[in-house]
């Protein structure tokens, strides 16, 4: 499930990874690089950047079910 009002990109390249993501209503943006290895796990950053935004928007954070 989206976090509304959350807009997202991803990038990287030359061994790292990048996540950006940010609420314009709110002024709230967060952006983070990794260094990419076999233990990164993009999944788990992105979802707890959205859910950092979020919570800083006034919001609740999306609840993951465990796989």
């Amino acid at each position: 499930m989206a976090n509304r009002g959350i807009i997202q990109k991803t990038g990287g390249g030359g061994g790292f990874i990048t996540y950006m993501a940010m609420n314009p209503q709110a002024n709230i943006g967060a952006f983070v690089v990794v260094t990419r290895s076999s233990l990164t796990r993009f999944s788990n950053m992105s979802n707890g950047i959205n859910d950092l935004v979020s919570e800083l928007s006034g919001g609740q954070p999306a609840s993951i079910p465990e796989s």
